[in-house]
C-alpha cells in the first residue's frame, strides 16, 4: 500500500486533523485536540502524518518552545500499516522539522527496544532510565548543550507555569541531577521525561489551591515547584509540594519556597526526599518543614531502591 507524509497543525483541513486524532485517547487525546484547535502558548505544535489517501496511518508529533527545546512525541502506525517503515519515516520527517525551525534540543520518552532503535539512529541519546521508561535527547546546535542551558550567571525571575512551557520543563527534568525525587505526586523520578505529568497538571491548573510556579533563566526553565492540593476526603486542606532547581541556582531554594507557598490557601503541605538531596533536605528544614514519616523502599530506578522522607509543615 502507498502512503504519503503530510504536515498536520492548527492550521490543515478538519478531516487531516482528525485523522491523527483518532489513535489518541484520554489525556493524550485532550491535549491533541486541544493543541490542533490553537497551540498552547507560543509554541509549535505538530504532526508528521503518514497518509494512504485521505486516511491517517502514522503519526509522530513535534512541540518547539519559543526558545527552541522541542519534544517528539506521539509515534504511532496503524496495525494493517505496520512493518512499511511508516513509524521511523514519520519520526525523520519529525527531526528533519525540528532542523528546519531551529531547534536546539529535543527531548522523548521510550518504554520498548525496538522503537529505542529507531531513535538512536537518527542521533538520540539515552540521558536516564526509571524502570522501562528511557528519556533520549537530540542535540542540535552547541547551545542546546546542557552546559550551555543551565549555565551559571543567567538573569532569572519567578512566574506561574504557561501552556508553552512542555518543552523547557522537559530539558530541566532530563538534565543530569544529583537528586532523585523530581516531582513525588507525579511520579516522575530521575531519569523521567515530563510530557505526560505536564499534561496532568495542565488540567489541574483551576483547582482551589493549586500552583505550578517556575524559576525561569536566559536559555530555559531553571526550577519548578508545584502545590497539588490532595484529592483525599480526609486531607482535606493538604497538598503535596514538590520543588527542583538546577543545582547551580540551589541558593534560590528559600525564594522559590516562599513563591510556592504564599497564598495558597492550604492549612498543611507536605514534601518527600530521598537521603542523598542533602540541599533539598536542608532548604525544607530551614523553612520549617519537620519529619514525620520514613517510606522504605519507596522508589526503584533501574536495580536500586531509594527510601523517601516525608516532611510536613503548617502554613
Amino acid at each position: 500500500m502507498s502512503w504519503q507524509i503530510r504536515h498536520v497543525t492548527h492550521e490543515s483541513p478538519e478531516q487531516e486533523r482528525q485523522g491523527v486524532l483518532r489513535f489518541w485517547s484520554g489525556d493524550y487525546a485532550w491535549a491533541t485536540q486541544s493543541r490542533l484547535e490553537a497551540p498552547w502558548g507560543d509554541e509549535t505544535y505538530g504532526f508528521a502524518g503518514a497518509f494512504a489517501g485521505d486516511r491517517c496511518v502514522g503519526t509522530t508529533s513535534y512541540t518547539i518552545s519559543r526558545r527552541g527545546q522541542g519534544i517528539l512525541s506521539q509515534v504511532f502506525t496503524d496495525e494493517a500499516f505496520r512493518g512499511q517503515g511508516i513509524g521511523a519515516a514519520t519520526v525523520r520527517e519529525a527531526v528533519e522539522t525540528f532542523r528546519r525551525r531551529g531547534a536546539r534540543a529535543v527531548y522523548l520518552a521510550a518504554w520498548r527496544e525496538w522503537v529505542r532503535e529507531i531513535y538512536r539512529k537518527v542521533g538520540f541519546v539515552r540521558v536516564g532510565t526509571m524502570g522501562e521508561r528511557h528519556a533520549f535527547k537530540l542535540t542540535l546546535s552547541p547551545s542546546g548543550e546542557d552546559e550551555n542551558l543551565f549555565r551559571a550567571g543567567q538573569r532569572t525571575t519567578f512566574r506561574p507555569m504557561a501552556a508553552g512551557d512542555q518543552a523547557d520543563l522537559s530539558a530541566l527534568f532530563n538534565v543530569r541531577h544529583p537528586g532523585v525525587v523530581k516531582h513525588y505526586d507525579l511520579g516522575c523520578f530521575l531519569g523521567s521525561h515530563f510530557e505526560g505529568e505536564f499534561v496532568t497538571l495542565r488540567r489541574q491548573v483551576d483547582r482551589e489551591g493549586f500552583r505550578a510556579m517556575t524559576l525561569d533563566g536566559e536559555e530555559t526553565i531553571l526550577g519548578f515547584g508545584t502545590v497539588v492540593p490532595s484529592s483525599r476526603r480526609h486531607e482535606g486542606h493538604t497538598g503535596i509540594l514538590d520543588l527542583l532547581i538546577h543545582p547551580l541556582y540551589a541558593n534560590l531554594w528559600p525564594d522559590m519556597l516562599d513563591a510556592l507557598e504564599r497564598d495558597c490557601g492550604l492549612e498543611r503541605l507536605t514534601v518527600c526526599a530521598a537521603d542523598s538531596e542533602a540541599e533539598k533536605i536542608r532548604a525544607f528544614e530551614r523553612a520549617g518543614y519537620r519529619e514525620v514519616e520514613r517510606l522504605e523502599r519507596q522508589v526503584k530506578i533501574g536495580m536500586d531502591y531509594h527510601d523517601l522522607t516525608v516532611y510536613e509543615k503548617k502554613i
